[in-house]
């Protein structure tokens, strides 16, 4: 049974919250597409820009985004998931229209070296069309599922063996064929044994029960639909009551509960809040937003809020 207290907070509006930027990259080349915290508080940026992988530490007093690594044989980066302390996957690729080639999935560890991390190619994904989201499996976290958004699939990937394979395909993850917008599964987030997605093109936010070693899945189940023409879902985080934190580009931050409820949560006209691409919570009780532009944004979340069991 969920909490009277989840469903009272479901039917609050959009709070106005005070948004502060954090970081902007000014020459206006560099669109941020998804992010993760660091155990340190830093956030790591993937980009569309020249396979450019950043840190930004948001709690010093000017923050300055520095290049971590220009990952080769890739022009765009965008899934990014921790599978071990200080150790992240990244995938990317040489970027097109609504397809990539090259497709790789890359490790970046800090764990022997904060500042200068060891990048390695781990698996290549030839048969991938625009890989996206992409999460750890939480008990095995070597094991990460990533999003083909064209294809309407997850690959499961073995970043120890590189060994990757097809781990479900299912109409609900690819995109509709009236779509302006052909990107289907986009955001990723494993939590205890569900993988949650957004379907930009569908306007849906899912969840599929999966196997702790990311072999075997359920039925995909619709949690929430988005009425909209002129927006989508993009990445999320869901914290440990289990709501998720929406990157909705054109209204700003959507909040949705596993009862299907949603709304604007953060955003609108004027926030400071625009065309946010994924959300981050961090210990300080920050979500911490990229914007597709090329900027850094944060607010306040409650009081206690706090990550999903299972997320490092």
């Amino acid at each position: 049974m969920r909490s009277p207290f989840l469903l009272a907070l479901a039917a609050t509006s959009v709070l106005a919250v005070q948004v502060t930027t954090v970081y902007n990259f000014t020459s206006g080349d560099v669109d941020i597409e998804n992010s993760e915290l660091r155990p340190n508080g830093h956030l790591l940026l993937t980009t569309f820009y020249e396979g450019h992988l950043y840190t930004l530490n948001p709690h010093t007093e000017n923050p300055q985004a520095e290049l971590v690594a220009a990952l080769p044989g890739a022009t765009g980066l965008c899934g990014i998931t921790t599978i071990a302390y200080e150790k992240y996957a990244v995938v990317g690729g040489v970027r097109g229209t609504y397809h990539y080639d090259n497709e790789t999935v890359y490790t970046v560890d800090f764990s022997q070296d904060a500042t200068n991390p060891v990048i390695e190619k781990v698996a290549h994904l030839p048969t991938a069309i625009m890989l996206n989201g992409m999460a750890a499996m939480p008990k095995n976290p070597h094991i990460v599922l990533i999003g083909d958004a064209i294809r309407g699939l997850l690959f499961r990937v073995d970043t120890t063996t590189g060994v990757s394979s097809i781990a479900i395909q299912d109409p609900q993850l690819n995109a509709t064929s009236t779509s302006s917008l052909p990107i289907g599964v986009n955001g990723l987030k494993v939590t205890g044994n569900y993988v949650h997605f957004t379907n930009s093109a569908r306007n849906t936010y899912g969840r599929i029960h999966v196997s702790d070693d990311g072999e075997t899945f359920g039925e995909v189940e619709i949690i929430a639909s988005l009425n909209s023409t002129v927006n989508d879902w993009d990445d999320f985080i869901i914290d440990s009551d289990g709501i998720a934190y929406v990157a909705q580009p054109v209204d700003g931050i959507a909040r949705i509960f596993l009862n299907g409820t949603h709304s604007v949560y953060a955003g609108g006209d004027g926030s400071g809040i625009d065309g946010p691409s994924s959300v981050q919570i961090a210990s300080d009780g920050y979500a911490y937003v990229t914007q597709g532009g090329g900027s850094v944004v944060k607010f306040q979340l409650p009081r206690n809020t706090t990550l999903a069991e299972g997320e490092f």
